[in-house]
């Protein structure tokens, strides 16, 4: 599992992560504990419940990605275009992932770069 950080420093990072584009609506991180927030106004589609089985699907998707690590290379990220959000997810740590939701508007290469910087600078 990853290395635990404070709640402080995860209320940084995800606020530090909202701040990035204005087409994030949530970040939410899990390392075997949950910690999310959604952008200020944005309309929900799934509840906490909700958000929670998502990222314990995202999780066992991500530990299937790095088995296959060693022949193809370490997993950057991954993600999926739905009909009204894009679902990305991002490693952090050796276990943990990062999961954002965006509207479908948005440059996921630059996203994924920035996100990772401020993953750096707040929580490696």
């Amino acid at each position: 599992m990853s290395k635990l950080v404070s709640n402080t420093d995860y209320g940084k990072f995800l606020d530090e992560a909202l701040k990035i584009d204005p087409n994030i609506r949530l970040v939410a991180v899990y390392d075997g504990q949950f910690k999310a927030k959604f952008r200020e106004g944005v309309q929900r589609y799934f509840d906490d419940n909700e958000i929670k089985s998502s990222l314990t699907e995202a999780q066992n998707r991500w530990a299937s990605r790095k088995k296959k690590s060693l022949k193809i290379g370490e997993p950057k990220f991954a993600m999926a275009q739905y009909g009204k959000v894009n679902r990305i997810t991002i490693a952090h740590g050796d276990d943990g992932i990062i999961l954002m939701t965006t509207e479908l508007d948005i440059e996921v290469n630059d996203l994924v770069d920035k996100v990772i910087e401020t993953r750096i600078r707040f929580l490696d």
